[in-house]
């Protein structure tokens, strides 16, 4: 009787033991499953009209999308605005939210010739920065002022720094970099930010590490409160070769 127990009882654990190694590889298996599943997109619809009058106060609208939800809870929209041959003197437009996923803002565009209109969205982890063009004027207008820039370089490459909302000397500041080609994220890129104090020449070099696809981040800290300079330097081995500036201003 007690070897019929013992059996009985050795039975029991390795049933157990089988049981509890199934659920471990159910467990790994949907856990795995939970890691391959792919993260939604974040869609984008940017809607600008193709001509408007000069003087005329234009809206823009972007519908946030991811899958098949709304985006009501948008980190950043920004939209860039800027005339041909001018992106270094172009201007940053915060968005409202209007609800259902859509962000808007206005501008007067009061001078004649082709603008570009960007939206710069930042949402759930994920950035997207789709651009269209709007012709100011009358097409005779439009098409003289683009022939004044027809030898100026337009850059293919859509770069836009996020800056946190506070930065202080003497502590570390994160900057990160998005960077976008041909509506798709820019990866694989060298990426250095070259940051100068305004009104001084020497400046401090620091690499950016890509730290998902088209994001680059850089970690420094600044000695001195004051208005700073960072330009962002883009290379990659298929000899792009692209920089933007931008301003930042550093508090005690």
């Amino acid at each position: 009787m007690k070897k019929i127990g013992s059996w009985i009882s050795i039975l029991s654990v390795a049933v157990a033991l089988a049981a509890c190694g199934q659920d471990n590889g159910n467990e790994a298996q949907n856990n795995s499953t939970a890691e391959e599943t792919p993260v939604e997109t974040l869609d984008v619809a940017l809607d600008t009209p193709e001509n408007v009058e000069k003087g005329e106060k234009v809206t823009f609208t972007a519908t946030v999308t991811q899958g098949e939800e709304k985006v009501d809870d948008a980190d950043e929209v920004m939209f860039e605005v800027w005339k041909e041959g001018a992106k270094e003197e172009s201007e940053m437009i915060e968005a409202s939210h209007d609800g259902d996923g859509v962000y808007s803002a206005e501008k007067q565009l009061d001078e004649a010739g082709k603008y570009f209109v960007q939206s710069h969205v930042t949402a759930r982890d994920l950035h997207t920065m789709p651009k269209n063009e709007i012709i100011v004027g009358s097409e005779e207008e439009a098409a003289s002022e683009s022939h004044e820039h027809e030898h100026e370089h337009e850059s293919a490459v859509s770069i836009h720094l996020m800056q946190p909302e506070e930065m202080k000397a003497n502590e570390e500041v994160m900057l990160m970099a998005h960077l976008q080609k041909d509506d798709a994220a820019l990866t694989g890129a060298d990426v250095r930010y070259e940051i100068s104090k305004v009104d001084e020449e020497k400046a401090e070099w620091v690499d950016a590490e890509e730290m998902k696809d088209g994001e680059y981040e850089a970690t420094t800290s600044f000695k001195e409160a004051g208005d700073y300079t960072v330009t962002i330097h883009v290379e990659n081995d298929e000899g792009l070769h692209e920089h933007t500036e931008e301003n930042l201003t550093i508090t005690e």
